[in-house]
């Protein structure tokens, strides 16, 4: 089979030859990637979940007032490494 060199000035020509029906025909038999538009947002729904997950989760500093600093802090880290880091 013989290779076959065009560069872009070569197609812009053979572009502009075509006729409307032509060109229309080309087009037609052109296959277009739709999921190279679709933007994949599932990653950053994943990581929001779990971001609200945490704060719904997470004891707040006036319902903990029978804790100590220390173990209000190690019952919040003990959340955190629960739901963030699974």
């Amino acid at each position: 089979m013989a290779e076959i060199n065009l560069n872009i000035k070569d197609i812009e020509d053979l572009l502009l030859s075509l006729t409307p029906e032509q060109l229309k025909v080309v087009m037609s038999g052109m296959t277009i990637n739709k999921l190279a538009y679709k933007i994949d947002y599932s990653i950053r729904g994943r990581r929001q979940a779990r971001t609200e997950a945490y704060f719904r989760c997470e004891p707040k500093p006036h319902q903990c007032r029978h804790m100590t600093p220390e173990e209000y802090n190690g019952h919040r880290q003990g959340i955190w490494e629960q739901i963030i880091c699974q």
